[in-house]
């Protein structure tokens, strides 16, 4: 169930080159954008739907309970949006259920928005952009494949790398393999990646699998963005979180706010260029993102799960070996530590150096990568 459930994630991020470049010269002559995508749903079967009422009343008896029960909540949604791919009319109330739409509180305790926190960005960080230079693989000089595999030895993980040519993003993780982008990337934003997926998604999910209960591989509800969070503090701590990376993750975003508030492909595309200087190709992606298959935007959990982590590990609310002793949420950490005070869950066999050396010692988040205005409003609002 979860292996289909996990379908979601290939259905939606499949790129036709020759599309993309059409959509990105029409968006820098400035004309109308219409994408001609075609997203075709996909069955689930009746058995599933069975299995899923089975494992119902098999988590109700469980002692992870309370963590159980609410993924398959999540579950159900992400298999019945595998069943409305490319019927926006159905797929964007799902997608703003599960990910949000950018208008949400960022914090429980400030009236700023998501929005806010993007707009705040976009205003205070410097448009800057790498030279690409590092090939996704090659055989005779530096390239992501291999200093992936470099990170993940470090870490005392086994894992594959793979290329694919149809990914929208520049990386994606699956159970034990990184999937990475056929293009040229930066050296910094090479060793940003690696340390998003291998220290972030891989040490997470490579420690879940070694805990009893198997929630804590398939992931907590809510841990889809909180993951992202702790992946994207983890660039943080590395000193890799550059004003580019940044704005990447507000531009995402805007356009998953665009999407929801009912604003066309087009437009949304046309406003990044405009208002706030993004290329026509940087554009596109971003839209690409948050209008595929209808709309199933995730890209709105990136921004929300970092701000959201950084801060929680700043208070001394948690830390990263704790974040990271499987998939887990924020809002899973009072079950997840009852499971550890009565033995049931265990401490995490792999971290990185990064968690090792600031994941118990509370703050230890790099300010000065971070436009001031955001160290003093984003990190605390609740003081202003």
């Amino acid at each position: 169930m979860h292996s289909a459930a996990r379908l979601l994630l290939g259905a939606t991020t499949h790129s036709d080159p020759v599309e993309r470049n059409r959509l990105v010269q029409s968006v820098a002559r400035g004309e109308h954008a219409k994408p001609r995508w075609q997203w075709k749903p996909v069955a689930v079967e009746r058995g599933l739907w069975l299995e899923l009422a089975r494992t119902r009343q098999l988590a109700a008896d469980s002692e992870a309970a309370d963590l159980y029960l609410p993924r398959l909540e999540e579950l159900e949604t992400e298999l019945l949006i595998l069943e409305s791919l490319g019927r926006s009319k159905q797929v964007r109330p799902m997608a703003a259920r599960l990910f949000g739409t950018g208008s949400e509180r960022l914090f429980a305790d400030s009236d700023h928005s998501i929005l806010d926190a993007a707009h705040e960005i976009l205003a205070n960080t410097p448009v800057e952009r790498e030279p690409k230079t590092i090939p996704a693989a090659s055989t005779d000089r530096s390239n992501l494949r291999d200093l992936m595999q470099a990170y993940a030895k470090h870490v005392g993980l086994h894992i594959a790398v793979k290329v694919d040519p149809d990914l929208i993003a520049n990386a994606a993780v699956g159970e034990r393999t990184v999937f990475i982008a056929d293009r040229l990337f930066g050296a910094h934003e090479a060793q940003r990646l690696a340390t998003h997926e291998v220290y972030g998604h891989l040490v997470s999910a490579f420690n879940g699998r070694t805990q009893p209960f198997g929630i804590f591989a398939i992931g907590t509800a809510g841990s889809y963005g909180d993951q992202e969070g702790v992946a994207i503090y983890l660039e943080e701590l590395a000193g890799l979180l550059d004003p580019f990376r940044q704005r990447t993750l507000a531009g995402r975003l805007l356009a998953t706010h665009a999407m929801h508030a009912g604003v066309s492909f087009s437009d949304a595309a046309q406003s990044l260029v405009r208002e706030h200087q993004f290329s026509p190709a940087c554009a596109v992606t971003l839209c690409e993102r948050s209008f595929r298959a209808g709309g199933v935007s995730r890209d709105s959990v990136y921004l929300t799960g970092w701000l959201r982590v950084r801060r929680a590990v700043s208070r001394g609310e948690t830390n990263l070996s704790e974040l990271q002793l499987g998939k887990v949420s924020l809002g899973a950490l009072p079950e997840v530590r009852r499971l550890l005070r009565e033995g049931l869950v265990s401490q995490p066999i792999y971290l990185s150096n990064l968690a090792r050396s600031r994941g118990k010692t509370g703050a230890g988040t790099k300010s000065a990568t971070l436009p001031p205005s955001l160290v003093t409003s984003l990190t605390r609002l609740d003081a202003t």
